[in-house]
């Protein structure tokens, strides 16, 4: 290994090591839980390093500007780390920004898609979209003022989403909806997230290539789940769905899976394959049809989300001269974000302490 290599290391793992000890140390999240109102959690957060978050309220009063708020932070966080590295590393972190950027794009095309082709007066939730510059020259402003879908192309323009978005028609989607053009917009980003990894030296390119498999077998997982279980989707469709990396989409218990009716499909069976120890939940009986699919989905999602979380923290024991620590480092805020954002909106609707906490288990 190099001995700019280490250097260049040594400092990150300085940097986020420090960053990692804080929020281990951090009382912020068991302090919102112990609030009792959205008001006594937005004190908490005064004192914390999601001070601007408790201003948002104090400005505002709203809990999206708050969301917003997070959001930003992401972003900020993400060209920060960036800032840290060089060349291919730097590359495939600002590539990993562009996922954000690629959720603000279809939040925008939803709200122009309600409120244009549907004519629902929404338009006023443009004001929890994210205006400023992420990563690529979008007009956001005019994309969300767009009145055609010709429009909403000249936004775009200057985009790498131009072709993808351009490539439906405003017929394709009064006819199907959204659906097929977000999931193309998601593939275009796993292509070239895939393409990224290629030019990365060796030991970032194995540690990096080993997360991202294991993010697109969760991925693929949960679209055998929500697609092929709950809504019962044809094999046909489901497998367009899934993203060809991976040992799961190759898997002859995939396709076994996927040959059954939906109606007979197992998804705790197709789980277990590839992560042991799901548990068949067992709803009382008051609870059936579409509200225990419903729930056993969650239950699922929460099992994956939970073995994720382990693999990106044994990540943290391995080799620190890797890429591999800043993923690790992105899973940790991203996830502290999520519960901030989740306890706070728990608060809102009045939910105890102990049903939130169990939410966020």
């Amino acid at each position: 290994m190099s001995s700019d290599r280490v250097s260049l290391y040594g400092f990150i793992n300085a940097k986020l090591r420090a960053k990692i000890g804080l929020m281990r140390q951090s009382k912020v999240i068991e302090n919102l839980l112990h609030a009792s109102s959205l008001v006594e959690a937005v004190g908490v957060l005064r004192d914390s390093k999601y001070h601007a978050v408790a201003e948002a309220y104090d400005r505002t009063g709203d809990l999206q500007q708050m969301e917003l708020v997070l959001l930003g932070m992401e972003i900020s966080m993400y060209k920060e780390v960036a800032g840290y590295l060089e060349g291919s590393s730097a590359d495939l972190i600002k590539h990993l920004l562009g996922k954000i950027e690629i959720d603000n794009l279809k939040n925008t095309l939803r709200l122009w898609y309600s409120s244009i082709m549907r004519q629902r007066p929404i338009r006023h939730r443009s004001e929890y979209l994210f205006k400023d510059t992420i990563l690529s020259p979008i007009d956001w402003t005019a994309l969300i003022n767009a009145t055609s879908w010709e429009t909403v192309g000249t936004a775009l323009k200057d985009s790498p989403y131009h072709a993808t978005v351009t490539a439906f028609s405003e017929q394709d989607l009064q006819q199907s909806g959204l659906f097929s053009l977000e999931t193309e917009l998601d593939r275009m980003w796993y292509v070239h997230l895939m393409e990224c990894v290629k030019t990365l030296k060796k030991a970032d390119e194995e540690v990096a290539t080993s997360m991202i498999l294991l993010e697109i077998d969760l991925r693929n997982l949960m679209m055998l789940v929500r697609y092929g279980w709950y809504h019962h989707m044809d094999a046909d469709a489901v497998k367009r769905l899934l993203l060809p990396w991976g040992k799961v989409v190759s898997s002859k218990e995939s396709e076994a899976y996927l040959r059954q009716n939906s109606s007979e499909r197992n998804p705790h069976a197709i789980i277990n394959r590839y992560y042991p120890g799901l548990e068949e939940q067992q709803h009382p009986g008051s609870v059936q049809g579409d509200e225990a699919s419903v729930l056993e989905t969650l239950k699922i999602e929460g099992y994956l989300a939970e073995r994720r979380k382990a693999i990106y923290q044994r990540m943290l024991s391995q080799d620190p001269f890797t890429i591999g620590l800043s993923l690790s480092y992105f899973f940790l805020f991203k996830e502290e974000t999520s519960m901030v954002k989740a306890i706070l909106n728990g608060k809102y609707y009045g939910y105890e302490e102990a049903y939130i906490r169990g939410v966020l288990v």
